[in-house]
């Protein structure tokens, strides 16, 4: 059986979009990281894991959920909250992970969110971050999407480093065994140009985010 577990955080969540995407979904589990406890509640869903320094949580809310189900953290730790609920849900057995509520104004943060995703890879987890306009995941081997499956019209590919052998098939701007570099833009903005898109790559890590505008 594939674990699937949902990850609320504490950055912009669109509640309407949050409550509508996890109707379509199957999650096993469900972890609330500091203010994303308050999102579950607001969009009234109960979390199966609690963790946090809940320095962005009001008290009242904590306060309704029994103690034995939080991991309370320490303010001055060397992770975000965020960080350590990605970690909880690979001790938890987790196979896929999709992470709500990590994008937002704080680009520090959500930086440091894409960075889970690579950490996740590496740990054999796919794991996504998705807002109402963005699904973002990580990816080491070659991966296939499909157009009627797409999150959006865009995708664009940005190589943690360097990601040499990179070859694209079925999109509108084709590439061919080409390098892709964090300070060039190549990967930037391309479509679907046939039903399917294959990406290729051999060496390296990239970041695929689907977007919607």
């Amino acid at each position: 059986m594939v674990m699937h577990i949902l990850i609320l955080t504490g950055g912009e969540l669109d509640r309407v979009f949050a409550r509508s995407y996890i109707q379509t979904q199957k999650f096993d589990k469900i972890i609330a990281a500091d203010k994303g406890l308050l999102y579950a509640e607001q969009i009234k869903i109960r979390p199966d894991f609690i963790l946090g320094d809940f320095d962005s949580c009001p008290e009242e809310t904590v306060k309704r959920f029994k103690q034995e189900d939080i991991m309370i953290l320490p303010r001055e730790k060397d992770d975000t909250d965020t960080g350590i609920a990605v970690e909880q849900a690979v001790r938890m057995g987790a196979a896929k992970v999709t992470i709500l509520g990590s994008t937002g104004t704080r680009l520090d943060h959500v930086l440091g969110n894409m960075g889970q995703l690579v950490y996740a890879l590496k740990h054999g987890v796919e794991a996504y971050i998705v807002d109402s306009h963005n699904r973002i995941r990580a990816v080491d081997r070659p991966l296939s999407i499909n157009k009627k499956e797409q999150f959006g019209n865009y995708i664009s590919l940005i190589p943690v480093g360097t990601v040499t052998g990179v070859t694209l098939h079925g999109f509108y701007y084709p590439l061919n065994d080409d390098t892709l570099v964090f300070h060039e833009t190549w990967g930037i903005s391309n479509e679907l140009a046939e039903e399917t898109g294959k990406i290729e790559m051999k060496t390296g890590t990239l970041l695929v985010i689907e977007s919607k505008d």
